[in-house]
């Protein structure tokens, strides 16, 4: 790739400050970028790459079972990387050995599912590891490649199409690379590893999960719909989420009864991806101002997971709603107890705070949060 169309990560001087005595494993949805950035990081370094996609490489790390297998494999390196490492059987004591083996070559291993990464490989590899997570294009990297100015104009863009980088690079291409990558890459690790087939059900709840950004979610009523029972629907949402498709958010409460302790919002983590599963590339401007609102509040509820992440800030997000129905798009929570709040809306207006949040919460900001100004929350 030319430098010139690469798009800097937030990630690139947390990876290379990464302790040395530990693996880096890098988790994030498929073609999201995690190969680039380690190219880009390791450029002029003397670099291995190996694959769980590929058959042969998948046989030689599988049969590395003693030190003189070790010293073969990392000699002469300053890197070695292992690309969607989900798939290479026993990864996790790997793992282990490899940094064990002190030869001073760095350890990385990128994953595109935590269905086996974020399970196993934790218990074998415990201590030894590094976990940064990669998300879709951030609008903080997209302004430090080019300006503030420039993400507000080109955001009805991003809203329909998303952030993945080929798409960014290749606008022109956009519809179709999307249609092509939710068929035959985005379900890859959740078909391969967890043992669901494709069929219809499974594609229709992933429509109706798209048809719900940022609405309330019932198990029981999505699997009404979709022909599912609701346990199947709620191991379908996990799985969808450990794939980095989809994100879940649960209703914040300090066990006040009359607030909604068990409800969720569900978001897709990219919207070319959620656009693709419905098949929608219509322009924003034409859409209803029911879906601009949910595709809007997806966006911001998104940019703000990724910022809090690459920032390291320890947020945890929630929404808030109460039995009268009265409610908050987001809410953040820090280690230190203090809050934020924010409402989401396209246009600019005037939002009062909840009365019965304020209430509850008087400590806490609130903030509203549009397609005008939202740059505020970033910078």
């Amino acid at each position: 790739m030319q430098k010139e169309n690469y798009i800097s990560r937030l990630l690139e001087k947390t990876i290379l400050e990464a302790p040395k005595d530990k693996a880096i494993v890098l988790f994030g949805a498929r073609q999201i970028g995690k190969t680039t950035l380690l190219q880009t990081i390791f450029n002029g370094e003397k670099t291995r790459w190996l694959s769980g996609d590929e058959v042969d490489d998948v046989a030689m790390l599988s049969n590395v079972t003693s030190k003189a297998d070790l010293q073969v494999l990392l000699s002469g390196l300053d890197v070695l990387v292992i690309d969607e490492a989900q798939r290479v059987p026993g990864i996790g004591l790997l793992l282990k050995r490899l940094v064990d083996a002190q030869t001073g070559c760095r350890i990385v291993a990128t994953g595109s599912s935590s269905l086996e990464l974020a399970g196993g490989v934790m218990e074998s590899a415990a201590g030894r590891l590094w976990v940064e997570y990669l998300w879709p294009i951030s609008i903080e990297e997209l302004a430090n490649k080019n300006s503030w100015l420039g993400v507000v104009s080109d955001l009805p863009e991003r809203l329909v199409f998303g952030n993945y980088p080929y798409i960014i690079r290749e606008p022109k291409l956009a519809g179709e690379t999307l249609k092509n990558l939710y068929e035959s890459i985005v379900f890859k690790d959740i078909f391969a590893l967890s043992g669901i087939r494709k069929h219809d059900k499974f594609q229709h709840l992933v429509k109706l999960l798209a048809y719900n950004i940022g609405g309330m979610i019932s198990y029981e009523r999505l699997g009404q719909e979709s022909g599912l029972n609701a346990l199947s629907v709620a191991n379908y949402i996990t799985l969808l989420e450990q794939c980095f498709i989809v994100k879940t958010l649960t209703s914040y409460s300090r066990n006040l009864a009359h607030e909604l302790k068990k409800s969720k919002k569900i978001y897709f983590c990219d919207l070319g991806i959620r656009n693709a599963a419905i098949n929608n590339f219509q322009p924003f401007s034409t859409r209803d101002a029911g879906e601009r609102g949910a595709l809007w509040e997806n966006f911001f509820v998104m940019e703000r997971l990724k910022m809090h992440q690459y920032r390291k800030s320890g947020a945890n997000l929630y929404f808030w709603r109460d039995k009268q129905m009265n409610e908050v798009d987001l809410v953040e929570v820090m280690p230190d107890a203090t809050m934020k709040a924010f409402e989401c809306k396209v246009k600019e207006s005037q939002v009062a705070t909840p009365i019965s949040f304020a209430k509850k919460y008087p400590e806490c900001s609130f903030e509203v949060a549009n397609m005008k100004n939202f740059y505020r929350y970033f910078v």
